[in-house]
């Protein structure tokens, strides 16, 4: 894997939507992060911005943040 994510190519990548897609008071879709994975990586973009550049972590740094928020929740994972 490139030490630099952001030299990672993700033109072909698949975008999954983990959350439900809520609606708000007024009927507009929430905003949701769309999430990838490639070499290595996780990379996260919000779904109402696509063009914008997606957020990159390795999966032991996006495994650490997830294990540190479910703790902090009360999460059991």
């Amino acid at each position: 894997m490139p030490h630099d994510l952001y030299r990672i190519d993700l033109s072909r990548a698949e975008w999954v939507k983990p959350c439900g897609g809520n609606s708000d008071d007024n009927g507009d879709e929430e905003s949701c992060v769309l999430l990838a994975g490639s070499g290595g990586m996780v990379a996260i973009r919000d779904s109402k911005s696509p063009q914008a550049e997606p957020l990159r972590f390795t999966k032991a740094e996006m495994d650490a943040f997830v294990r540190f928020y479910a703790r902090e929740n009360g999460i059991v994972i």
